[in-house]
């Protein structure tokens, strides 16, 4: 499933594969080949990347007085970069997705921290240095998602470890530590969890908004009480299982609070996110290497951290103060731009902070997501009864895109800009190919059945409300979407008219193989036979 559909990717060795699943080197010599590999006019993919660049802003191009400066009158975007340097576009396409802008969280004596720091961005660049560097010789990790755990494994697996000490803190007022799901999958069927997972059988035991037609499984199990009664006690189940399989409360961790990585809530709700414990001695390895801790963070100092009291023991437990020096930040990302100012960005669908918004288009939003809501809920009954959660006050609007790519206001006008990667699922490969050939489409203006700008709002509006009330606090930003691979890659190409995705296996096929990037070999050539001929 980590490939593109034009380019099978060469499995790695087997003695580098637990179920299916290998280390990252081989997703990035498979993508080194990729834009070697593929040639266009003379000049490869390659060629045509300009390296280390920095963007530092894209502008709409709105001075007549200069239009003489454009090399063409169509040019309706600035992109100004490395200072001094400018080009000219008539389409931009924002591939920059979600995980470009490292999130740092502000701490209480950041500025007298003597030690290391970085954000697990740059963990892969300095891995190798980090792990063998003897000064290093207590490691915390801040952050409670499955980078966390990587990089945590990473360190209890280096060389000299057993002379280490490794602390992972994770904040009590957070959303708690993710979900970890077994490498196997349940049936023999698939090669692993992934694959058991991507597949259309299962997505009809979701909620998803993306889609216009429901198959008469998805209507019995999301339209009846009866088949919300069983998808409800088939979640609840398979949380248990899970749980019981990754058994958080094992003998061999105790000491190191590996209890402490039990999710809040459960994986139906994925309010924790989630990852595979893809080593088999994933677990194990952090749970007597690695001490845990789920405490929020008082402050830092020269050379430690200290952790307050945990809320729910007695008031006479003291702050617990840890040397540090390395300190790794595993927490996540901004969801904001540098590349437009607030204001444009706002008017484009991008997520902007609160206090950045036109009050009259916040007002107008938020209508339309009141209205949504109902609406929403009443789709999916199943979504009216949320876990007991944490509510995290959100300090950005959401993201607000027409099939999570396209601005609102651009649907009706020039066609000039697409955003990609603008959300967070569980299989990009898939998301990023589908959404290309949509965007190209959309840009080239061969979608001829978009819908009046009054319903391409409330379609916007509904996906918001949906996300939020479907995924809780990470569906707040309106751009998670971590189940939904297939539903939505689906919905994309149903409205593109194509098809031959879905191709060749039969009704069974159809609904319980695998969604294999092999899958949709075909759409390059059934596009343009479609658009092009």
């Amino acid at each position: 499933m980590a490939e593109f559909s034009d380019c099978p990717m060469t499995s790695p060795p087997a003695e580098d594969q637990y179920y299916g699943f290998f280390p990252a080197k081989y997703s990035t010599a498979y993508l080194e080949s990729y834009v070697d590999d593929h040639v266009y006019a003379g000049r490869s993919i390659r060629d045509r990347i300009l390296f280390n660049s920095y963007v530092d802003s894209i502008a709409r191009y709105e001075a007549p007085g200069l239009a003489d400066s454009r090399p063409n009158p169509d040019s309706h975007w600035i992109v100004s970069y490395n200072t001094c340097h400018k080009v000219f576009g008539s389409k931009v396409i924002d591939a920059t997705g979600m995980t470009s802008q490292p999130q740092i969280p502000s701490l209480r004596g950041s500025s007298d921290f003597k030690g290391k720091t970085l954000h697990h961005k740059f963990f892969g660049q300095e891995e190798k240095a980090l792990l063998t560097d003897p000064s290093a010789q207590n490691v915390c990790i801040l952050g409670g998602a499955k980078s966390a755990a990587d990089v945590a494994y990473a360190f209890a697996k280096a060389p000299g470890e057993a002379k280490k000490n490794f602390h992972w803190v994770i904040r009590e007022d957070g959303n708690g530590p993710s979900a970890f799901f077994n490498a196997p999958a349940m049936s023999r069927r698939y090669a692993n969890s992934n694959e058991g997972f991507y597949n259309r059988f299962l997505a009809s035991y979701l909620p998803s908004a993306f889609g216009n037609r429901w198959s008469l499984l998805k209507w019995l199990l999301q339209g009846t009480i009866l088949g919300r009664w069983f998808v409800t006690r088939l979640w609840d189940g398979s949380d248990k299982g899970l749980r019981s399989l990754i058994n958080y409360q094992r003998d061999e961790g105790k000491d190191k609070g590996f209890a402490n990585l039990e999710p809040d809530t459960s994986i139906f709700w994925q309010n924790d996110s989630s990852g595979v414990a893809n080593r088999p001695d994933y677990l194990s390895t952090l749970a007597t290497k690695v001490q845990i801790y789920r405490r929020d963070i008082s402050h830092l100092s020269a050379n430690s951290i200290t952790l307050l009291p945990r809320r729910d023991l007695s008031a006479d437990e003291k702050p617990l103060t840890i040397p540090v020096d390395v300190l790794i930040y595993c927490t996540g990302w901004s969801a904001g731009t540098t590349l437009f100012p607030p204001d444009q960005a706002s008017t484009l669908g991008l997520s902007v902070p609160l206090d950045a918004v036109d009050p009259q288009t916040q007002k107008h939003w938020q209508s339309l997501e009141k209205t949504a809501d109902p609406v929403i809920l009443s789709r999916f009954p199943t979504l009216r009864r949320p876990p007991a959660y944490r509510k995290i006050e959100p300090t950005q609007t959401p993201f607000r895109l027409y099939k999570a790519i396209a601005p609102p206001t651009d649907v009706h006008s020039t066609h000039s800009i697409v955003f990609l990667g603008k959300m967070v699922v569980g299989n990009n490969f898939r998301t990023a190919e589908v959404q290309a050939l949509w965007a190209v489409a959309y840009l080239d203006g061969r979608i001829k059945d978009l819908p009046p700008q009054a319903q391409i709002e409330k379609e916007v509006a509904e996906t918001v409300a949906w996300d939020r009330r479907r995924y809780l606090n990470k569906g707040e930003l309106g751009s998670w979407f971590y189940y939904d691979v297939v539903d939505y890659a689906d919905a994309l190409l149903e409205q593109l008219g194509l098809d031959s995705h879905r191709r060749g296996k039969g009704w069974w096929g159809d609904l319980v193989d695998p969604c294999f990037a092999s899958d949709l070999k075909g759409l390059t050539w059934e596009y343009m036979e479609k658009y092009m001929s």
